[in-house]
């Protein structure tokens, strides 16, 4: 909607506002305050039905109230340090209000949108995921992808607590799903962060992994997330806001700083049993006074657990 790379209200006066875009089919402007805060301002056509609002987003003030005839909504940035990651929020809320052209509907999606952006900045910090984070949520989502087919839309978003920070990434009612990438160029050796990521004493677990390598010709998570939206078109409201609440929870928001995105090519996809004999660190293994472990297992030395990927199935 806007150049993120510019800040709209540097040029603004103190105290002044400015309609965004004319061509919208709503009333939307930036504005600046007589002490000079950052701010944007949604004019509803009508009164809200409810004035008040529970949304609590971080570093941002949130007014929402109704005049004579209208229903005001003002986001106001508390600093100026936190522009770029404020234009992100307000480029969000404006390709919402795009894509609904009455006003009831519009304002509803909206206050989803920033129920959302706040469970994602509580979380964190700024626009920017490590490169590591980028490679495990597309890993992911290209096991989810492959995995709706057999198990339905609904039921693998449910089966997917990898954002949830479970022990496992995938844990259907018969089967666990451990997922983990590496890049290509660095041998297969997958890092293993728990004494419970490799254990389930009820079903079998798999150890399904990918290698990525950097390519301008790859996929990144905003190319996933258009599939994943054409996807899950015809599936219900229901199902649609669990996957995005399960994409936030991970650490992506639309309106994220695109230009920080990577691409990754997938060089290999594999499948292990991990069985008893798989080579990992069990809790009852590792002392008590050790409180946190991470280490390596190299692949390439577990080709007598490798199976096909139908045996998840």
């Amino acid at each position: 909607m806007t150049n993120g790379n510019v800040n709209p209200w540097e040029p603004m006066n103190f105290g002044s506002i400015r309609r965004i875009n004319s061509e919208l089919p709503h009333d939307v402007f930036w504005i600046r305050d007589q002490e000079g805060h950052y701010g944007f301002y949604l004019q509803s056509t009508e009164k809200f039905p409810e004035a008040k609002s529970d949304i609590d987003l971080k570093g941002v003030s949130l007014i929402k109230r109704n005049t004579v005839d209208i229903g005001e909504l003002y986001l106001i940035l508390k600093r100026h340090s936190d522009w770029e990651l404020f234009l992100s929020v307000c480029d969000d809320i404006l390709s919402v209000c795009v894509l609904h052209q009455t006003n009831k509907k519009m304002i509803e999606a909206v206050e989803v949108r920033l129920r959302r952006w706040q469970i994602f900045l509580t979380q964190n910090n700024d626009l920017v995921m490590s490169a590591e984070l980028q490679m495990g949520l597309i890993s992911e989502l290209l096991l989810l992808k492959k995995l709706i087919p057999s198990y339905g839309a609904k039921e693998s978003i449910l089966a997917w607590t990898g954002p949830d920070k479970d022990k496992q990434d995938f844990n259907f009612p018969k089967t666990m799903i451990e997922v983990k990438s590496y890049r290509t160029s660095k041998g297969a050796k997958v890092t293993i962060s728990s004494t419970h990521q490799l254990l389930s004493e009820s079903k079998p677990l798999y150890l399904v992994s990918f290698g990525l390598t950097l390519s301008e010709n790859g996929v990144s998570i905003k190319n996933l997330l258009s599939e994943f939206y054409t996807l899950l078109y015809e599936e219900s409201t229901a199902t649609q806001q669990l996957f995005e609440n399960k994409i936030t929870n991970y650490g992506y928001m639309p309106g994220m700083n695109d230009e920080a995105l990577l691409n990754f090519t997938v060089d290999s996809m594999r499948t292990f049993e991990v069985s008893a004999n798989f080579p990992r660190l069990l809790p009852h293994q590792v002392p008590a006074e050790i409180v946190k472990l991470n280490y390596s297992i190299d692949l390439e030395l577990c080709k007598t657990f490798e199976r096909s990927y139908e045996t998840i199935l």
